[in-house]
């Protein structure tokens, strides 16, 4: 009977054991798929790669393009007052009912009550006259059909006054010409605007250089804690078995034992602070989650030398501040002129001829032959006395532009200054650079040496503790010389706009 039951349910049992085949093949590939998966989210950034992204996707970017657009539009916005203009006006229709004196043939004056409903439209196409400041325009219209309702019902008068063509001038002669102020200013406004993206684009280079740097000292200081940790048990390991055979006193276990807690506590502080590095980063390139990200730092740094000349022009050539001083240097003696303008003499020409003619039918109104149609103006503003008040006006622009030269005087004396103290920086940092990594190689063989010593017991502790602190400030100084480097190194192309390594402007 066990032996009937045991045979009924073998085929059961293999069931069993396909499914489980199955199971274990599915658990297999799901592994598989969700390492190749967590494998194809990490990602491998260079610091070319980071300044490259940053500069595409980074939020100050973004606002500093739109920023660039809007100035764009602005720009041809304001040329466009200086092109032509077409238009039409037309009024359909006005009705009067008025009352108004009619003179009699014997001299008096007779109230007459008047009807009437006229219409016009007019075409006109005018131009500004930038060099001179004037208009000149030509326009073709029917200027009025004018229609008289009578009391009676003997019929409506009707009657059309025609303009085919017009062409007139209008032309001040002392008057302050806003369009040749415009036709100066605003190439530099535009110029300013693509060179304040530029100088955003290499602030955003600067900017990458330190988030990158972040997350690499991050990284390094995590690699070096769990490292540490390891050494520390080891050492902690072998202090307990030299005290076990008396080799070595108790304190130097408890040193031991305080130098593995002194490890975890780095390597939680590394963890912590790798977190925050990478969503940083992260963040400023404008990139979503990912797992990891592995940065490769650069083998060597550019040897190049700084001309201090040269890096002065360039940063005269191609930096917002020049183009804004001379922007700001024009706009100034704009506004002298137009105080000086506004405060003289004005007159005002205006002329124009065309033809004309008026019938009671439409068709008649543009029959020839045409009238011709002449006008000339000449209008005259003297100012007799305005008590002192044109005279402040001029003193005071006159002393605001003062004023501006000698805040740009100041401002280009600083600026030179700072880029002359960057460049011996610069000089400076590599010369530390070298020094730097220089010690980290020996301090960290030093450490290899004692730590091999101390393991064979020709050393003791405290010289292992030592060797050990110095290690990790050689390491720690090397990496900060690194990122002071390549930081000093964008920041001379943020001042100068100018790639010194390359031998071209950004």
């Amino acid at each position: 009977m066990p032996f009937q039951i045991i045979k009924n349910y073998l085929p059961l049992s293999h069931y069993f054991n396909r499914v489980s085949r199955h199971f274990g093949l599915f658990l297999l590939l799901n592994v598989v798929v969700q390492a190749a998966f967590a494998q194809s989210n990490v990602i491998e950034l260079s610091l070319d790669e980071v300044i490259r992204l940053a500069q595409e996707n980074a939020p100050e970017v973004q606002t500093a393009k739109a920023t660039l657009q809007r100035n764009r539009l602005t720009y041809n916005d304001r040329l466009l007052d200086l092109k032509p203009s077409l238009n039409l006006t037309a009024q359909l229709p006005v009705y009067n009912r008025v009352i108004y004196p009619v003179t009699q043939p014997d001299g008096t004056q007779r109230f007459q009550r008047n009807q009437s409903l006229s219409s016009n439209f007019d075409l006109e196409i005018s131009k500004p006259i930038a060099a001179t400041g004037g208009r000149v325009y030509a326009s073709s219209g029917l200027r009025q059909r004018l229609d008289f309702l009578p009391k009676t019902s003997g019929g409506n008068i009707m009657s059309y006054f025609s303009s085919p063509i017009f062409i007139g001038l209008t032309q001040p002669i002392f008057g302050f010409n806003a369009f040749k102020w415009d036709k100066k200013i605003l190439p530099l406004v535009l110029e300013e605007a693509e060179r304040e993206y530029a100088e955003q684009l290499a602030d955003v280079a600067q900017q990458a250089v330190s988030f990158f740097f972040d997350l690499y000292i991050a990284q390094l200081n995590l690699e070096s804690a769990k490292r540490d940790k390891v050494n520390a048990k080891d050492l902690y390991q072998l202090a307990q078995n030299r005290y076990s055979v008396g080799k070595i006193a108790e304190a130097d276990v408890l040193q031991m034992e305080l130098g593995v807690m002194q490890a975890e506590t780095r390597q939680a502080r590394a963890e912590l602070n790798i977190q925050g590095s990478v969503d940083n980063l992260r963040y400023f390139l404008g990139m979503g989650v990912v797992d990891k990200i592995v940065l490769v730092v650069p083998e060597g740094v550019p040897l190049y030398v700084i001309d201090r000349q040269l890096a002065l022009q360039q940063a005269a050539a191609n930096r917002k501040y020049t183009f804004t001083q001379n922007r700001q240097r024009i706009e100034a003696e704009r506004d002298i002129e137009r105080v000086e303008k506004e405060s003289g003499i004005d007159i005002s020409v205006q002329a124009g001829f065309g033809l004309t003619k008026s019938d009671e039918t439409l068709l008649g109104a543009y029959g020839f032959p045409l009238q011709d149609q002449e006008q000339v103006s000449l209008s005259i503003s003297v100012p007799i006395m305005d008590w002192g008040r044109a005279e402040s006006k001029r003193q005071l622009a006159a002393n605001d532009r003062q004023l501006l030269e000698f805040n740009i005087e100041q401002e280009n004396i600083n600026f030179e200054r700072n880029v002359l103290l960057k460049i011996r920086q610069f000089d400076i940092i590599r010369s530390q650079l070298a020094i730097a990594k220089r010690s980290n190689e020996v301090a960290a063989k030093r450490y290899d040496i004692t730590q091999k010593r101390y393991t064979v017991g020709k050393v003791d502790v405290t010289e292992l503790n030592v060797a050990l602190n110095e290690q990790i400030s050689a390491r720690q100084n090397f990496t900060q010389a690194l990122r002071d480097f390549w930081a000093a190194h964008y920041e001379i192309q943020r001042l100068t706009l100018f790639d010194f390594e390359k031998g071209q402007k950004l």
